[in-house]
């Protein structure tokens, strides 16, 4: 489907910032606590949609919110303890308002943390991931064309609304998809390591961030040369659609 045959596409509209750009504040992750991080993305209600979490060793918690809603935990550095699990670098949740767990900081960490919306329905049940890296990848598919080099770990999907977040390797010297490109629902990429550009204007590495809003075309120029590691989440059902 073109861009012309498509209504209501917004045009180079993405967003993206580093982690040396960004404030230090405190982020009201969990009913009755907070702890040191910086904003990544808030929604348009100002509610906290993701960020990256500083915490020290020796922060306790209980992952209780009256809302109910999801937070998912991808941790960069440190060291944590969720109910009866230790995760390190790697090391994944989701942790469902409505069914609390312990979490207590055994090393300084550093986490990348995303808050879904609450949903109707019954929640899932809590996901642990020692280390994301033993989940088996796969190579994706796009537009019919094999990415040979790439690895795709999905370490979660909601059921109920189809929101997904993934781990993703990209190799070396890989020169996008075809051109600008658009989804149906909103995405938002942390560098964990390397560098890629989706188009001259955006330049990632390590740290960076970048939100592509729904339905919106973005991608011109999209290229790596050293390859990258990417955290990627969604809102919902992800798709890709060239323009």
């Amino acid at each position: 489907m073109s861009a012309e045959d498509t209504p209501e596409l917004a045009y180079d509209i993405s967003q993206c910032v580093h982690r040396a750009d960004l404030v230090p504040e405190a982020l009201a992750l969990w009913d009755g606590t907070a702890l040191p991080g910086l904003v990544l993305r808030r929604l348009a209600d100002g509610s906290l949609r993701s960020a990256l979490a500083t915490p020290a060793q020796g922060w306790q918690a209980t992952s209780a919110r009256a809302d109910g809603a999801l937070t998912q935990l991808f941790v960069l550095e440190g060291q944590v303890r969720i109910g009866k699990s230790l995760l390190g670098p790697c090391g994944f949740a989701v942790l469902p308002g409505d069914r609390p767990l312990d979490v207590e900081v055994l090393a300084d960490s550093e986490w990348i943390v995303i808050v879904d919306a609450p949903v109707e329905g019954t929640s899932p049940e809590p996901v642990l991931h020692a280390d994301c890296r033993a989940i088996d990848p796969f190579v994706p598919v796009i537009e019919g064309r094999r990415l040979d080099g790439f690895e795709r770990r999905v370490l979660w999907l909601d059921p109920r609304s189809g929101a997904d977040t993934r781990l993703l390797k990209v190799p070396p010297r890989f020169g996008g998809v075809g051109g600008g490109n658009w989804h149906p629902v909103e995405e938002e990429i942390f560098c964990i390591e390397g560098d890629i550009q989706p188009d001259d204007t955006r330049p990632m590495k390590a740290g960076s961030f970048l939100w592509n809003p729904a339905r919106s075309i973005h991608g011109f120029n999209e290229r790596t040369e050293g390859g990258c590691m990417l955290l990627e989440w969604h809102d919902g059902p992800w798709d890709l659609h060239l323009a």
